[in-house]
């Protein structure tokens, strides 16, 4: 087994595209920062405009109803300030381009299993190793070894960038709160879970342009689609909490409920706990590695 992954870390270094998807999750990781950082900075700021009084001319009701919302927004800012809402909020910066950190990985793992069928050395592969079985293994070892250095490399630019930016806003960084420790460490199995995927995926399409193309589309596209159609759902057909809860379901946006991000994007909606992300994300998991090692197994190879 060692031999076989030190041969698959071989395949994968030697394949030219492994850089520029690293390039790119690094470039996405940077983008995604200064969103959040944004995002964050007009969390923990009071606008000046708050603090006004009401503009003359106002009715006795209009100016109720207009110190009620400013006073909503400054208790907003407030709940920012406190322990969890600095957790909540250190928890989104520190895992940063997540989703297209995400794509990359599954990319990635992709090739790494296509490339055999590309280059046309899957004969070759499985002769020197009759037990298909420990070829798929070793891949998915790999993957998930690949996996953890983008997520290393993600994570040791968040943690430093978001530590000068909460210092920088004279507030705590919560790296010693165990929920954005949590966020980072569930961050790291969902980045090993998406090599899995690549690798289900890569089996199931053998095309290395279809598959990669196909699954780009469909983690991109699809999952916002999808998000859509349930918001459309919810909206017109189906007035239930349980249509938008469905979104974790999805495993990009499972992914994004793992650390939290989720609930930012869906507003009051009250998500399940991040446990069902998890279990939903092993799931494709289990049945995406346990369909592609019997495929591996059973099928002819020219």
């Amino acid at each position: 087994m060692i031999r076989l992954i030190r041969s698959e870390l071989i395949k994968l270094r030697t394949t030219n595209m492994w850089w520029i998807f690293l390039v790119c999750s690094l470039v996405f990781v940077g983008l995604a920062l200064l969103i959040n950082a944004a995002q964050a900075d007009s969390q923990l700021h009071t606008p000046d405009y708050l603090n006004q009084d009401p503009p003359p001319g106002m009715t006795d009701e209009q100016k109720a109803d207009f110190l009620a919302q400013n006073q909503a927004e400054k208790d907003r800012i407030a709940a920012a300030h406190t322990g969890a809402g600095l957790a909540r909020i250190a928890a989104n910066i520190y895992t940063s381009g997540q989703f297209f950190g995400l794509m990359m990985v599954m990319l990635l793992a992709i090739l790494l299993i296509t490339n055999e069928f590309y280059h046309q050395t899957a004969t070759a592969t499985f002769l020197a190793t009759p037990k298909r079985t420990k070829v798929i293994v070793a891949k998915l070892i790999t993957g998930a070894a690949m996996a953890f250095a983008f997520w290393l490399l993600a994570t040791a630019i968040n943690l430093i960038v978001g530590a000068i930016f909460f210092s920088s806003e004279g507030v705590g960084n919560s790296l010693g709160n165990w929920d954005a420790q949590q966020a980072i460490l569930l961050n790291l199995l969902v980045y090993m879970l998406w090599a899995v995927f690549g690798i289900g995926i890569g089996v199931l399409l053998r095309s290395q342009i279809g598959a990669t193309i196909t699954a780009a589309v469909v983690y991109t596209i699809g999952t916002y689609a999808a998000l859509i159609v349930l918001a459309l759902v919810r909206e017109y057909l189906i007035k239930e909490d349980w249509v938008l809860q469905a979104a974790v379901y999805i495993p990009p946006l499972a992914s994004e409920h793992v650390v939290g991000s989720l609930q930012d994007q869906m507003g009051d909606t009250h998500l399940p706990g991040r446990w069902v992300g998890v279990v939903v994300l092993v799931g494709w998991a289990v049945v995406l590695g346990t369909i592609g090692t019997l495929i591996t197994r059973k099928r002819d190879i020219a």
